[in-house]
């Protein structure tokens, strides 16, 4: 009987330290990134004003979103255009919660998110919310 114990025990023991590793052992495509590019400066952009509407580009590179933050006017129209230019990171989809905005980023394909931005500070991110960019709407 102490026989069996001991080899179930064993038995579970060897499966928990298995899927452990499944689950931890190796990082995820996002953690790729080295801390060190993530924490560099970031630069800020101010939106262009273009026909009515506020235009500006973001490009998801190997150090994230470039620019980081992005300065907009409170009620002009904008359009915001994300260029996915690296398969490396997890920033596959952009979202920004408060716009209700959740779009795929395909490699290399421009992917433009219209809204009228009101006052306040708010995050734009990858699907997994890793990497993270922000608007500052003045």
């Amino acid at each position: 009987m102490n026989r069996k114990l001991i080899i179930a025990t064993i038995t579970f023991l060897i499966g928990a330290l298995l899927v452990t590793a499944a689950a931890f052992g190796k990082p995820q495509a996002c953690c790729n990134i080295s801390r060190a590019k993530l924490l560099a400066k970031r630069s800020t952009q101010t939106a262009k004003q273009e026909n009515g509407a506020q235009t500006a580009t973001i490009e998801i590179n190997s150090k994230g979103f470039d620019p980081g933050s992005l300065k907009l006017k409170a009620g002009v129209p904008a359009k915001i255009t994300f260029l996915r230019k690296t398969d490396e990171g997890c920033a596959k989809s952009v979202v920004i919660k408060e716009y209700n905005i959740n779009r795929d980023l395909p490699l290399n394909e421009a992917v433009t998110v219209e809204f009228t931005p009101r006052k306040g500070e708010f995050t734009f991110a990858c699907g997994m919310n890793m990497l993270k960019g922000k608007l500052i709407v003045v």
